[in-house]
């Protein structure tokens, strides 16, 4: 069976994809930055004690921003513990469990210069308070003769670790939070933390929590942004789209419903930052960031100190909804501007990371290729398909276009990299593409990931059971190509002129 699909270029700019919407978030949890990263006794441990073989994994997702330490585990952390020449275990006083310290601010930021990435510090708000929070924004960006930047140089480094951004809270609307306030003392601390931080430096970037919950997200938004506005350069957002690996076909509609609906909100809490922008004519609108995305096993939590990773837990279909949200971020590009992938190793990691292995999740391949294989410009197209049933909502069932695109180009306009996931479960979708000026060959690249059952897994033990495949793809007559069921595909396609909107 097939369908029939269009994708036709509308001939506009959708504005700049900024490199951070493809961001990484590291908590310092157990089997995360401590023992999976971060394990100088490990046989693979280079001089600083991080694993080869996961440091080259993560390279290869090009991650321009990484987030640290949380997370949940990031509102009791005690900053100074990672620092200097002794580094006792500690209690994570969230989780419970102890800890390690090895791998602190100095390890962390080092990491991040290793791998290309701009350091991003979560601000211990559960049980810090802001003179840490600023203790540690000295410590590392001091230049002066200061007390902490000279804490700093005392522990061997001399030259400031000039971390731009830091995040004030995580979670704390959630009963789960160490610390949890309400909207408006958390849109008060947000306010004199970000200011406190500007004092130091006005070109930091600031970002405060805010609220993607149905339930609280206008209450919570609203005051941190009419409160805080002045101060804080994002409102930072957090979602994930649970599913049961267990429920009749594998919840394939639920964790696909995920990113669609997630796009509409998208539109909706942009709409709350322009009514506040009303409010404060002349001044720049803070703007957003999903500082944890993913899709998430909700039968699994890895929360025993005993736990240890031994399986995978995503399908390709899981990877399917990464996709889209990644196609998501792209078309919203105007107000999405950062985004960190939650995790990167193990915890709802795009790498499982054992004592002697290192597994791509199927989640990893989308990273990878929209990273590598999509132009930094996006462009508006309009997608015309059938529909597929989706999750099924208050009675209600949602109807999915069975393809979801997105389209970018690069600053030359002559190459146009779009980016398709097919959702229909049982039928391939022949796509026709109209750019609206020739095409220098209907000879196009194809990068796909696709199987026969969207079920399928990566294992330990066959780790390379799903991977994308590349090759060149003679388009028909008409223009088109043929997408197989429940895939992924980024479709490379030059033309004989620069598009006319550039």
């Amino acid at each position: 069976m097939r369908t029939e699909a269009t994708f036709t270029l509308r001939g506009t700019v959708g504005g700049a994809i900024r490199p951070e919407i493809y961001g990484q978030f590291l908590s310092r949890r157990r089997w995360v930055a401590d023992e999976a990263l971060h394990n100088p006794g490990h046989p693979d441990a280079d001089a600083d004690g991080l694993r080869r073989s996961v440091v080259d994994a993560i390279t290869e997702l090009g991650a321009p921003v990484v987030r640290w330490p949380g997370g949940c585990t990031g509102t009791s952390y005690e900053w100074e513990r990672g620092t200097g020449p002794e580094r006792e275990r500690t209690v994570d006083w969230h989780f419970g469990y102890d800890v390690g310290n090895g791998f602190g601010t100095a390890e962390f930021v080092a990491y991040c210069r290793r791998i290309g990435a701009e350091p991003q510090i979560n601000l211990t708000t559960g049980t810090g308070s802001l003179r840490e929070a600023l203790a540690w924004v000295e410590y590392c960006n001091g230049s002066g003769d200061s007390v902490y930047a000279n804490l700093r140089r005392s522990h061997g480094y001399d030259e400031p670790f000039d971390v731009r951004y830091w995040q004030i809270g995580n979670e704390e609307w959630g009963t789960w939070e160490l610390g949890q306030i309400g909207p408006q003392e958390n849109a008060v601390r947000c306010r004199e933390w970000a200011k406190a931080i500007k004092r130091i430096d006005p070109t930091l970037k600031v970002l405060a929590i805010g609220c993607f919950e149905p339930n609280q997200s206008i209450d919570w938004n609203l005051a941190l942004l009419r409160e805080a506005w002045d101060h804080i350069d994002y409102l930072t957002l957090h979602t994930y789209w649970q599913f049961d690996p267990n429920a009749e076909g594998g919840d394939y509609a639920r964790v696909l419903s995920g990113p669609y609906r997630t796009e509409d909100a998208i539109v909706a809490i942009q709409g709350l930052v322009d009514l506040v922008a009303r409010e404060k004519p002349g001044t720049p609108k803070p703007e957003l960031a999903f500082t944890e995305w993913n899709c998430a096993d909700a039968t699994r939590f890895e929360m025993s100190p005993k736990w240890r990773p031994g399986e995978t837990r995503y399908r390709t279909v899981d990877a399917l909804a990464v996709a889209s949200f990644l196609n998501v971020l792209q078309r919203q590009s105007s107000s999405v501007t950062l985004a960190n992938f939650a995790q990167t190793i193990n915890v709802v990691g795009a790498l499982v990371v054992t004592d002697d292995q290192v597994v791509r999740e199927t989640v990893y391949w989308p990273l990878q290729l929209q990273r590598h294989h999509s132009g930094g410009i996006s462009l508006g197209g309009d997608t015309r398909c059938e529909t597929v049933p989706g999750e099924t909502l208050e009675r209600a069932a949602i109807e999915l276009p069975a393809l979801d695109a997105s389209a970018s180009t690069d600053a030359g306009g002559t190459t146009v990299w779009l980016s398709v996931v097919n959702r229909d479960r049982e039928r391939s979708a022949r796509l026709a593409v109209d750019l609206g000026v020739p095409l220098l060959s209907n000879v196009v690249r194809v990068h796909q990931l696709h199987t026969e059952d969207p079920l399928d897994r990566n294992t330990v033990s066959e780790p390379d059971s799903v991977r994308p495949r590349s090759a060149e793809v003679k388009l028909d007559d008409g223009l088109a190509l043929v997408l197989p069921p429940s895939s992924y595909s980024i479709i490379e396609l030059t033309t004989t002129s620069p598009l006319v909107s550039l």
